[in-house]
């Protein structure tokens, strides 16, 4: 085999294990997934509603997030769980990491026999709203998911402990049918 071969052989090796290392892992039923849609409130103000289809009980959600605007700073204003299928959870966190653009939310819903599990559905989970700081005018708004040291990743986790890295989307709420729009904030 020639050299040129072989390198070719290798490296599409090489991808197909990093796909298969990357996709969606659920021990349990169909892929979950969690989606983000973002939401222009006004000129350098923005929300991400943070969506979750499961068909599961859920115990434990953790999202971690990295968002930019070019290189206008941005800061995390609030988070909001009221109204959602977070509301209830028996406890919940949100540490910003303002210097670093990253903050990661979740929190456990299974704590006793007090307090049930996240139980299958789909539906808003949590809303944060983000701010850019500064009288510089932002550029493109971006979020996607990031590793958050010590181990913070995308992840849902059943009331059996097993992990879920449930399938990403992400969408801009004004690119959404007004049906899709109305279904995500259940």
């Amino acid at each position: 085999m020639s050299f040129k071969l072989i390198t070719t052989v290798v490296i599409a090796g090489l991808l197909v294990m990093a796909a298969a290392v990357s996709a969606q892992d659920d021990p349990v039923g169909k892929v979950d997934t969690v989606t983000l849609i973002v939401d222009n409130m006004a000129p350098g103000q923005w929300m991400i509603s943070a969506n979750v289809w499961n068909d599961e009980d859920l115990a434990a959600i953790d999202i971690p997030i990295k968002y930019t605007a070019g290189v206008v700073r941005l800061g995390v204003d609030s988070i909001s769980y009221a109204g959602t299928r977070m509301e209830f959870f028996a406890q919940k966190y949100n540490p910003i990491d303002t210097a670093n653009q990253t903050m990661h939310f979740g929190g456990f819903a299974y704590m006793g026999p007090d307090k049930p599990p996240m139980a299958p559905g789909h539906g808003e989970i949590a809303r944060v709203y983000i701010s850019a700081m500064g009288d510089k005018a932002p550029g493109v708004f971006a979020v996607d998911t990031c590793f958050m040291a010590p181990n913070s990743t995308l992840m849902l986790v059943d009331k059996n402990a097993k992990i879920i890295i449930p399938a990403l989307r992400i969408m801009n709420a004004k690119d959404m049918p007004k049906k899709e729009k109305a279904e995500g904030k259940k």
